[in-house]
C-alpha cells in the first residue's frame, strides 16, 4: 500500500486529524490541501467530488486501511455471492442436460446449441440498455431489480414442456442477467484504486469457480429426489428461490458510490473518494459525452482489449455448457460425470485468486497482467490439443478428463480481462462505452462458438474443440500485442512529463500538488486526455 501517512509538521490552524475515524473537520477556506466550493465547480466535475468539500487531504494509513476494510465486508460478500449464482444459473441448463432435459423436452440436432445460444443473443441486445440505466441511475438499485428478475425466468423452467418454452425462458435470462457484469465492474472502479482492484475483482468472481461446487453436489442430491417433478427441474425450483431472495439482498445493500454511501461516516467518505481521485479514472459522472463516446471507437487499447474478451470466451463455451455432456462421452454415468465438473471450478477460483493476488500485491507482476494470462491460454491450448486428437477409451479416459480440468484455466481470463478494462480506460462515458463495447464481445463469441459444437458429434465436439484451440492461438497473439501497446505509450508519456503522480494513487510532495493531482482526477478526463494516467496492462 502506497504510503499515506500524514507529515508530522502541519499548519496550527488545520484541524487534528488524530481523533480518528469519525472526527469531522471544521470548513477553513484557504488552507493549503483544503478542497473549497470553488474547487468543485463546472460541468465536468465528477459527482462525487462533493464529498471533499472541506475536507483535508491528508490521512494516515489507518485511517485509509479502516475504511477499505469496512467497503470490503460491505460489498465483497454480496458481489461475490451474486456473481456465483449467476455463474450457476445460466450454466443450469448444462447440468439439467445431464438429467434428461433434452430427452423430455423431445430436444434433436442443434436444439440444445440453440437453448445456450440464445441467452447470449438477448445478453447482446441487453447491453447497450443496461449500460446506460447502469451510468444514469443507482447499479445496485439496477442490478437487484434484474437479479429478481432473472430468479423468476429460472423458476419459469418448471413449466417448460418443450423447445420453445425452454428458448423463451433462456432468452429472458440473457436479458435480465446483462447488467450484472458491467454494473458490478463499475462498481470496483469507483470503489478501489488501480493497486486494489485485479484482486477485487478477482474476490466477486471467486465464487463463478468455487460456488457451483456446492451446487453440483446439491443437484447429486437433486438427481435422487422422487416426487411429480422430473430430477432436472427441481434445479430451477433451488435456484431459482435463492436468486430472488439474493436480488433483494442485492437492492438494499449495495451503495451506489463512496460520495453517499451510509455505512461510512463524512470523513471516511472523503477519504475513499479522495483514493480514487488520485487514481485519474475517476468516479461517477452522468452526462454522456459523445466526444469520449467516439474516442472509445477510435482507440486501438479498447479494439485489442476487446478482441482478448472475445477470443477467452471459446473456452468458457466448454466449461460453461458442454463440460457435463464431454465427460459423460468418457463413460461415466449421469451422476458421476456432474460430480467430476467440481474439480474445474476448484482449479478455476484457485488461478484466478493467484493471478489476481500476483498483480495486485507484487510489483513485478502489477504490469503484467496479461503476459500471465497468456501462459494460462497457452495451457488451454495443450488441452484442446490432447482432448481434440485422442478417441476416449477406458484406459485415457482420466488423461482426458485432466485434459478438461486443463481447459478450465481459461476461466479466470475473464476476471483478470475485466480489470484491465476497468484500470486502463477513464472518463465515465468511455468507460460505459468500452464496457458495453467489451460485453458485446462476449455475447458474440458466447453465441459463435456453441454453433461449432455440432449436435452429430456429440459427445466428443471435434469441430467444436478445434474452433476452441484456434481462437487460443489469436488470443496469445492479441495479449501480448496490447500488453506492449499500453507499455509503449507509458514510456512516452513518462518522457513527455518530468512530473507524473503514480497511478496506483501515490501522494505528491505537497498539499498544493496533493489538491491539483485530486482535482485532476474528478474533471472526467478519458485515459487519452489525461497526460498524469498511466496504464497498467
Amino acid at each position: 500500500m502506497s504510503n499515506l501517512a500524514a507529515t508530522e509538521s502541519r499548519s496550527s490552524d488545520a484541524t487534528d486529524l488524530s481523533k480518528g475515524a469519525d472526527a469531522k473537520l471544521e470548513y477553513q477556506p484557504g488552507l493549503p490541501g483544503i478542497i473549497e466550493d470553488s474547487d468543485l465547480q463546472g460541468d465536468d466535475v465528477d459527482e462525487a467530488a462533493a464529498a471533499l468539500r472541506g475536507q483535508s487531504l491528508d490521512y494516515t494509513e489507518q485511517e485509509e486501511s479502516r475504511v477499505v476494510s469496512k467497503i470490503d465486508w460491505r460489498m465483497m460478500p454480496i458481489m461475490a455471492i451474486t456473481c456465483g449464482l449467476q455463474f450457476v444459473d445460466k450454466s443450469a441448463v448444462s447440468n439439467a442436460a445431464t438429467f434428461g432435459l433434452q430427452s423430455d423436452l423431445h430436444l434433436h440436432g442443434q436444439n440444445y446449441s440453440w437453448a445456450v445460444s440464445v441467452f447470449y443473443f438477448s445478453y447482446l441486445g441487453a447491453t447497450w440498455p443496461s449500460t446506460y440505466l447502469l451510468q444514469r441511475f443507482h447499479p445496485g438499485k439496477v442490478i437487484g431489480i434484474a437479479c429478481v428478475l432473472w430468479g423468476v425466468c429460472i423458476l419459469a423452467m418448471l413449466g417448460v414442456t418443450n423447445f420453445g418454452g425452454l428458448i423463451a425462458c433462456r432468452f429472458l435470462l440473457g436479458v435480465f442477467e446483462a447488467p450484472l457484469s458491467p454494473g458490478f465492474m463499475m462498481i470496483t472502479t469507483r470503489w478501489y484504486t488501480q493497486k486494489e482492484q485485479p484482486f477485487r475483482f478477482g474476490l466477486w468472481t471467486l465464487l463463478n469457480g468455487w460456488l457451483p461446487i456446492p451446487a453440483l453436489v446439491m443437484f447429486y442430491g437433486l438427481g435422487h429426489a422422487g416426487g411429480p417433478l422430473q430430477p432436472w427441474r427441481h434445479i430451477f425450483l433451488v435456484l431459482g428461490l435463492v436468486t430472488v431472495l439474493m436480488g433483494v439482498i442485492v437492492f438494499f445493500f449495495i451503495a451506489d458510490s463512496p460520495a453517499n454511501a451510509p455505512f461510512l461516516n463524512d470523513r471516511e467518505r472523503a477519504i475513499a473518494v479522495e483514493r480514487i481521485a488520485r487514481c485519474q479514472t475517476g468516479i461517477k459522472n452522468t452526462q454522456w459525452k459523445r466526444e469520449q463516446f467516439i474516442e472509445a471507437l477510435a482507440d486501438p487499447r479498447v479494439w485489442l482489449v476487446v478482441a482478448t474478451l472475445f477470443l477467452s470466451q471459446s473456452g468458457g463455451a466448454v466449461t460453461t455448457n458442454f463440460i457435463g455432456i464431454i465427460i459423460k462421452g468418457f463413460g461415466y454415468n449421469q451422476l458421476r460425470s456432474l460430480l467430476l465438473q467440481t474439480p474445474a471450478f476448484a482449479i478455476q477460483g484457485f488461478i484466478c485468486l493467484i493471478i489476481t493476488g500476483l498483480v495486485s500485491f507484487t510489483k513485478t507482476f502489477r504490469n503484467l497482467k496479461q503476459p500471465l494470462l497468456s501462459i494460462a491460454a497457452c495451457c488451454v491450448i495443450a488441452g484442446t490439443g490432447v482432448v481434440y486428437s485422442t478417441t476416449p477409451t477406458a484406459q485415457n479416459r482420466q488423461l482426458l478428463l485432466g485434459m478438461m480440468y486443463m481447459i478450465a484455466l481459461n476461466n479466470c481470463s475473464f476476471t483478470t480481462i475485466m480489470s484491465v478494462i476497468g484500470v486502463n480506460f477513464a472518463g465515465a462515458t468511455k468507460k460505459s462505452t468500452v464496457s458495453a463495447m467489451t460485453f458485446v464481445a462476449y455475447c458474440v463469441s458466447n453465441i459463435v462458438v456453441p454453433q461449432a459444437f455440432r449436435g452429430t458429434e456429440a459427445p466428443t465436439y471435434h469441430s467444436g474443440i478445434l474452433t476452441v484451440m484456434c481462437f487460443q492461438i489469436a488470443l496469445v497473439i492479441c495479449y501480448w500485442a496490447s500488453w506492449a501497446l499500453m507499455t509503449l505509450e507509458n514510456k512516452r508519456r513518462d518522457k513527455l512529463q518530468a512530473r507524473h503522480p503514480h497511478p496506483d494513487g501515490e501522494k505528491g510532495v505537497d498539499s498544493a500538488m496533493q489538491k491539483e493531482d485530486v482535482l485532476q482526477g474528478l474533471k472526467d478526463l478519458t485515459d487519452r486526455e489525461n497526460m498524469t494516467f498511466r496504464y497498467s496492462p
